[in-house]
């Protein structure tokens, strides 16, 4: 299964992951928490789990979309290190299919980062008033850091040229 493919499973799986835990919420879902975790900002669960599924599943996916379309962008519009030798003949197809699995690795990432803060509303909203666990957040943020700059160290040093 391509990479890609397991980006659009894991948007499939968080739709149905924030539809089977959104039924958790009230009616009127905190929506926002300023820092230390009170509730400051409020929807309808309707709107709230239409907008997380959007943000959990179809962002993702609109971060891939055009990258699906780089076979047809032409070289001099591409931003690349190395981009001469990246995009030599004899290695274009293969940077191109690159750039696109990477793209669906982040996609993958966000769209898990995005459940978890999602996973975190519903947590919230186990006490009443609703309260964002700082703590757990804050990890997740970190963790979500620290994934991105590795994704983005893995990315620079791919475009290295070899020696």
């Amino acid at each position: 299964m391509t990479t890609t493919r397991v980006m659009v499973l894991v948007g499939i799986l968080a739709a149905v992951y924030v539809l089977a835990t959104g039924s958790m919420l009230p009616d009127v879902v905190a929506s926002h928490f300023r820092a230390g975790g009170a509730a400051d900002g409020a929807m309808s669960r309707g709107g709230y789990l239409a907008l997380m599924i959007g943000i959990t599943s179809v962002l993702p996916l609109l971060l891939v979309a055009p990258m699906r379309l780089i076979a047809r962008v032409p070289d001099g519009l591409l931003s690349l290190p190395n981009k001469h030798y990246w995009l030599a003949p004899e290695r274009e197809a293969q940077t191109r299919a690159w750039l696109v699995d990477q793209s669906a690795v982040f996609g993958i990432l966000l769209s898990v980062f995005l459940c978890y803060v999602h996973t975190l509303v519903v947590r919230a909203h186990a006490t009443s008033p609703p309260h964002l666990d700082e703590r757990l957040m804050t990890v997740g943020m970190v963790a979500f850091g620290l994934f991105a700059a590795a994704w983005l160290v893995r990315y620079v040093l791919h475009f290295r040229l070899p020696r």
